[in-house]
């Protein structure tokens, strides 16, 4: 005889956290920073392990850049090596990676209803690993944000959440990773909700959960491993790091128009490197990685003669952190912002996995070291500090090739530990923002909350609601009144003659006392021997459905859909038996098509 099994963990999880509204989600979204937190430590460690094991031992690397006793013969093996496998890994699974890792979570938020296949999480993590362990251009963070999105989606889906609450944990799920990783808890739960949208919009009730989350997964991560930040900032450096006013609030209004500059070529490597190795159909797709892996080689390669410590392999902190502590020469510096922003769009455009958070970072700091080292040069009076410019940079130049202006200025500010930077912080992310509205490092970006599917049922019901009937009285038809006492013979003239689907019967008053239609009239058209005997109090309907012009357009809609039809008499407020017009569906739909076009010309 068979036996009833029990319930599963996931039942029982459900039926434990049997909570609404902002328990819940404080609840599950701690859980999931802790789970979050763990994976994190998993894929730093394999990561660590490849890193230290291919290209530690065989090229003979440190973290970022080449010793000028490295292998040139294993500086190009290893990379290439590792996109082949990474081909290959893609190939077997049939490329379930998603494409690269936020903008993965992106599209899903927008596109899938929160949902992400089950099998991206592993091969994520894998195909991230051999990318950047074997000396590829792409960061972490991206990836670790994919595997926690994944997670929280899996689960959201196992625990049969509605599709809203399925979006929040998936962003939820991202943000954790992204925290254990970069050690930013508050930038960390800023960023996905931020990130969705390419103006300066937030998903509002996604912050509880993404904090919750982000600080548990950083909690979680920092008490196995140890509390450390991605980039490391000597403590000494932390005094120097100063906004010296006025006089330099030029120097960063010219960074944040280089920043623009230098994303926009950025962004459009990569789009144009995908689109080439896309087009290259006479190469196998497997193969893509691999030459790409090449290519980062051969780029680090000839950046060894240029420097001896940061390079353009892995994410790049090390470079960030060469070029802060302002030991490297402008031409130095030049050269590193060109080659790392190559790099990682040979290893992205080739479809190599990693992400490009890091490397924008890095790029951003180098950039910033630039203008500041120009800067102090030029200007040997005003003290300037390359390493607050390159700070600087690293934050402003991410704002503005992702669209999170107050994620970014948070994250810097969580690393240097003061404020001191805020000003030009923002000065550097709104002047990059305002002069790159319309390209982003995220293709899945939408502008906006009306542009996302995921809010097109809140955004119909939210512009209807806003308005009313009288706002839209003037479209409304002028109705057809048609006397009770009016013949079916009468009637059927004044029908042919009209444009109306519907007729409202009113007594000699001209109070309504009912309505009728053209399918009413459809069934006794052929009646011809009563159309002079039946008149409109016979045929009409005598429970008619009524607006009034306070009414809200989305109770309108309402009751369209509930009494199945198409037009409805609008009578006065005071005398709900005067008619003042007849409201067609198509006025409401017409109406919140010309609000919704104000609504994208106004933001």
């Amino acid at each position: 005889m068979a036996k009833e099994s029990g319930p599963g963990i996931f039942q029982r999880l459900s039926d434990w956290l049997e909570l609404r509204g902002f328990a819940k989600w404080v609840a599950l979204s701690g859980l999931l920073g802790v789970a979050g937190g763990v994976l994190a430590v998993g894929f730093s460690l394999m990561v660590d392990a490849v890193k230290v094991h291919g290209f530690g031992r065989v090229a003979g690397t440190t973290e970022g850049g080449l010793m000028a006793a490295a292998n040139p013969a294993m500086v190009l093996m290893l990379p290439t090596l590792g996109g082949l496998a990474v081909g290959l890994l893609l190939h077997l699974c049939g490329s379930e990676r998603d494409g690269l890792g936020t903008d993965s979570i992106i599209r899903a938020f927008h596109r899938l209803k929160g949902r992400m296949r089950k099998r991206v999480a592993g091969v994520t993590a894998v195909a991230s690993a051999v990318t950047i362990g074997s000396g590829g251009s792409g960061g972490q963070e991206g990836p670790i944000s994919q595997i926690g999105a994944s997670l929280g989606s899996a689960i959201a889906t196992r625990l049969d959440f509605s599709d809203r609450d399925r979006r929040i944990f998936l962003m939820a799920g991202g943000c954790a990773g992204v925290s254990a990783l970069f050690g930013s808890p508050l930038g960390a739960a800023l960023f996905l909700p931020e990130v969705m949208y390419r103006r300066a919009e937030f998903e509002g009730d996604a912050i509880i959960p993404c904090v919750v989350s982000s600080s548990v997964a950083y909690s979680t991560f920092a008490a196995i491993l140890g509390e450390e930040r991605a980039i490391q900032i000597p403590e000494a450096m932390f005094g120097t790091l100063r906004f010296g006013g006025i006089t330099e609030i030029g120097l960063f209004a010219v960074l944040g128009v280089l920043c623009a500059l230098i994303g926009w070529a950025f962004v459009t490597g990569m789009r144009s490197t995908e689109t080439l190795f896309r087009r290259a159909r006479w190469i196998p797709r497997m193969l893509h990685p691999a030459i790409g892996g090449f290519l980062v080689g051969a780029i680090a390669l000839m950046v060894r003669p240029m420097v001896e410590g940061p390079g353009v392999a892995f994410g790049g902190y090390a470079m960030a952190e060469g070029a802060m502590a302002g030991t490297l020469s402008l031409s130095v510096l030049g050269g590193l912002v060109l080659a790392k922003a190559v790099a990682t769009a040979v290893t992205v455009g080739s479809g190599g996995a990693g992400g490009v958070f890091a490397p924008a970072l890095s790029i951003g700091a180098v950039l910033g070291a630039f203008v500041g080292a120009g800067a102090a040069r030029l200007f040997p009076g005003l003290e300037i500090q390359p390493a607050a410019f390159a700070l600087v940079g690293m934050g402003g130049f991410f704002a503005g090739v992702a669209k999170v202006p107050i994620a970014a200025v948070v994250m810097v500010s969580e690393m240097t530990g003061n404020y001191a930077l805020l000003a030009p912080l923002m000065i550097v992310a709104v002047v990059h923002m305002t002069l790159s509205m319309h390209w982003s490092l995220y293709p899945s970006q939408v502008g906006g909350p009306v542009d996302s599917p995921a809010h097109t049922g809140d955004l119909i019901v939210d512009v209807l609601q806003s308005m009313q009937v009288k706002d839209i009285l003037e479209d409304a038809s002028e109705p057809t009144l048609i006397p009770q006492s009016t013949t079916l013979r009468q009637a059927m003239r004044i029908v042919s003659d009209s444009r109306d689907t519907h007729f409202c019967v009113v007594d000699s008053a001209r109070e309504l006392v009912g309505i009728f239609s053209l399918s009413d009239l459809r069934r006794i058209y052929l009646e011809h021997e009563v159309e002079d005997v039946v008149i409109a109090g016979d045929f009409m309907r005598e429970q008619v459905a009524t607006v009034t012009p306070e009414d809200s357009l989305h109770d309108v809609q309402r009751l369209f859909t509930r009494r199945g039809v198409s037009a409805l008499p609008v009578v006065d407020t005071e005398n709900p038996r005067l008619v003042l017009a007849l409201l067609r569906r198509n006025d409401v739909g017409k109406a919140y098509t010309e609000r919704l076009r104000e609504l994208k010309g106004g933001s």
